[in-house]
């Protein structure tokens, strides 16, 4: 139960914030395309930077172990797919949750057809086991291509997490400088 309430309060906390700053990283990359607008494209390379530290902190010392799944061209295809229904419905998931909060009903579309993406997305992975989609591939000797970049560099996922956070934080730096 305490979880829960946990859960809950982070939650409602995570909400309010991400409502306040008009959080959206679908929103973060238009905007920056369309307009050269970089507020959200910031915040969102210095979270990918910090979090890509920490997972492979914790995966380095095993606090976690994630669960591999496939990736290959029906990940490629339900990208393309997510991005558009994402562009059509005028925001990611976070805006479209917060928007739907601020009383904007028209989001409640999106996030009906979210749901039942996801609903399908995960009845159909769950039907359909890994070799449906790679009967027999193997990728650099790795069953159905599940393969971590450190086992192929033969590093310490820490030493891949660093160098992929420095390019997150590079980027930030570099845009931050750009506009001062």
């Amino acid at each position: 139960m305490k979880e829960y309430i946990a859960a809950v309060v982070f939650g409602i906390l995570l909400g309010f914030i991400v409502q306040r700053s008009r959080y959206c990283m679908t929103g973060a990359i238009r905007d920056y395309i369309l307009f050269g607008v970089t507020r959200n494209l910031k915040i969102t390379l210095m979270v990918l930077a910090i979090i890509t530290f920490f997972y492979t902190l914790f995966l380095t010392y095993g606090i976690f172990n994630p669960t591999l799944v496939p990736a290959g061209w029906f990940t490629f295809v339900g990208g393309v797919i997510f991005g558009i229904g994402m562009a059509l419905g005028g925001g990611c998931v976070t805006s479209t949750f917060y928007r739907i909060g601020e009383g904007q009903w028209n989001y409640l579309v999106s996030a009906i057809f979210m749901l039942v993406g996801i609903i399908a997305g995960s009845a159909l992975f769950n039907i359909a086991p890994y070799a449906f989609f790679y009967e027999g591939y193997t990728f650099m000797g790795y069953d159905y291509g599940l393969v971590w970049l450190n086992d192929l560099l033969g590093v310490s996922p820490i030493v891949v997490g660093v160098v992929q956070a420095a390019i997150f934080a590079l980027a930030y730096y570099k845009i931050a400088r750009s506009e001062a």
